[in-house]
């Protein structure tokens, strides 16, 4: 099969590409995600895998210990990974609130109040920090693509509603602010959340821009055409449109002669048909199940292969 989904994970002018890997838990997005980051490294493109599940799939995937950290995936020269961690994406959102605190303009007594602070308080629940870092990613310009596996259900749509939900937040924390300023004298926090402001400003634009690739990952089975229905839908009140759907483990054609695997190939290419009836405006991209599991680079690289070319 001709690979159709590389035009939209290549990086255009516009850098970094982001991708993003949705779907119903089980269907392969950790896979599909390390497969992608792979592919864009080996072909040049400095590329940043950012896992936001907590199961930490990409350690047994990539066969490495990947924490909190940008850590360089061994074999790979043009890639790093990341599992974003709950204690860790608060330090890290601490130092960037830190360097806002450094640039703004105000009375010395406020800004010293401001920095201390944020280093004894960062007053972020750590899922929120999560998010936060999150919010980092989309307005960092280090790397030429940064793929993000997310976790499956909820998790996902609450990370990428959080832009537009801290928005909302800090809009009215603003306002309140605002109103006493003349008593309190604080003129340098409202800076400091006008700056937090135009961050997710900057997030909410890069998310609903041709810069954002949102890929679905399903099997050939009915219960995840319908999840990736939902999805779709779910997602359009934020403005961002699947771009594409990969169907994974689809069993190769050559090797299901026999009535149990054929009968199983029939059923997998009426979902198949289904997919493409279901969203005729959207890149499909098939990848066939091996005959090991996505575990090392090998097997990575022979899905990307698959996948991308």
């Amino acid at each position: 099969m001709v690979p159709v989904l590389k035009d939209l994970v290549v990086p255009g002018k516009e850098r970094p590409r982001f991708v993003f890997f949705g779907g119903k838990g089980g269907v392969g997005k950790s896979s599909i995600a390390a497969a992608t980051a792979a592919w864009l490294a080996k072909n040049g493109y400095k590329t940043l895998l950012v896992s936001t599940d907590l199961q930490k799939s990409q350690n047994d995937i990539l066969q490495q210990e990947i924490g909190g950290e940008e850590t360089p995936v061994k074999g790979l020269e043009n890639l790093k990974a990341i599992n974003v961690d709950a204690k860790e994406s608060i330090r890290k959102h601490q130092l960037e609130v830190m360097k806002k605190i450094e640039s703004l303009k105000g009375n010395d007594w406020e800004i010293q109040f401001l920095k201390e602070h944020w280093e004894k308080n960062p007053i972020l629940p750590c899922e929120t920090a999560s998010y936060n870092v999150f919010v980092e990613y989309l307005n960092s310009n280090s790397y030429d693509a940064i793929v993000f596996d997310t976790a499956p259900g909820g998790h996902n749509f609450e990370m990428i509603g959080y832009p537009w939900r801290h928005l909302s937040n800090l809009k009215r924390s603003i306002l309140a602010k605002k109103e006493v300023a003349d008593i309190t004298g604080k003129v340098a926090e409202i800076e400091l959340l006008e700056k937090m402001s135009e961050d997710n400003v900057r997030a909410i634009e890069k998310l609903n821009s041709d810069q954002t690739t949102y890929l679905l990952v399903l099997h050939p089975e009915m219960l995840p055409v319908y999840e990736a229905k939902r999805i779709q839908e779910s997602l359009q009140p934020y403005g961002i449109k699947v771009k594409g759907i990969v169907l994974n483990e689809v069993l190769p054609e050559e090797h299901c002669t026999g009535e149990f695997f054929s009968k199983r190939r029939k059923l997998q290419e009426k979902y198949i048909s289904l997919v493409k009836k279901e969203f005729p405006e959207l890149e499909v991209g098939e990848v066939s199940m091996l005959e090991t599991e996505v575990v090392g680079l090998e097997a990575v690289e022979r899905v990307a292969e698959k996948l991308y070319g």
